[in-house]
C-alpha cells in the first residue's frame, strides 16, 4: 500500500494525502530553522518573508505578519507564534492562497499557537492549526 493510501486510511483527506505523498527523500528540501524572529508589516507586501522551514516568531506587534517561503510543492513549513499578539500568516505572494481561500489573504495564528503548512500546489498551501502543550 502506498503512502497516500496509508494517510487516507488514517483519516487524512485524499487531496492532502496526495500532496504529502509526492515528497521523497531525494526531493525533500534540507530542513533549516530560525528562532527569535520579529513579525513586520500589516499586509502581504510588507510582512516578514520567512526563509526557513521551522520558524519561531518571538515578537508580534498588533496586526503584524509573516509570509510563507517560496518552497517546492510538498514542502512542510512550521510557524510558531510566541509573541504577545495574534500573528497574520500570508501566502508567498498576492496570487497565492491558504486553504483555497481568497488570493493573498492571511490566516491568524493565536499567541502560543502554531501552524503546520503544506504546499499543495503552486498556488495553495494547506494550513493546520496546532496548540502548544503547557
Amino acid at each position: 500500500m502506498g503512502l497516500a493510501e496509508n494517510l487516507i486510511g488514517l483519516g487524512m483527506p485524499a487531496e492532502h494525502a496526495a500532496a504529502l505523498s509526492t515528497l521523497t527523500v531525494s526531493s525533500a528540501p534540507s530542513l533549516t530553522a530560525a528562532g527569535g524572529l520579529t513579525a513586520t508589516g500589516t499586509t502581504i507586501a510588507d510582512a516578514l518573508q520567512l526563509t526557513t522551514f521551522v520558524n519561531r516568531i518571538s515578537t508580534t506587534a498588533a496586526s503584524t505578519g509573516v509570509k510563507l517561503p517560496d518552497a517546492p510543492v510538498g514542502s512542510i513549513v512550521f510557524v510558531q507564534n510566541n509573541g504577545a499578539n495574534a500573528l497574520n500568516l500570508f501566502p508567498v505572494n498576492a496570487s497565492g492562497t491558504l486553504n483555497n481561500g481568497s488570493a493573498g489573504a492571511a490566516v491568524t495564528i493565536a499567541s502560543s499557537a502554531a501552524n503546520i503548512c503544506v504546499r499543495e500546489n503552486a498556488a495553495n498551501w494547506l494550513v493546520y492549526v496546532l496548540a502548544r502543550e503547557s
